[in-house]
C-alpha cells in the first residue's frame, strides 16, 4: 500500500531532483525511493568507527598477520 508524503524543499533542490529523475528515466517518486535505498545501503559512520576500533584492538593483541601479497591471504 502506498501513502503520500509531502516535502517542503527549496526551489533549486526540487529542480535538481526533477532533473536527476528525468536523466534516469524515473518519476520523482521512483528517484527518491532509489536515493533512500542507496542511503540505507551505505555504511554508517559509527559502523566504520566500530570496525576501525576492532581492527586496531586486534592488531594490538597480535591477532593480525602481515601479508606480502593478496595471494598470501588465500593461504
Amino acid at each position: 500500500m502506498r501513502s503520500i508524503l509531502n516535502v517542503s524543499l527549496p526551489a533549486e533542490k526540487r529542480k535538481m531532483i526533477e532533473e536527476r529523475a528525468k536523466k534516469t528515466h524515473q518519476s520523482v517518486s521512483a528517484y527518491i525511493l532509489y536515493a533512500t535505498e542507496l542511503e540505507r545501503d551505505l555504511i554508517q559512520e559509527d559502523e566504520i568507527l566500530a570496525r576501525a576500533k576492532k581492527a586496531e584492538k586486534d592488531y594490538q593483541q597480535g591477532k593480525t598477520k602481515k601479508l606480502k601479497s593478496l595471494a598470501d591471504l588465500m593461504k
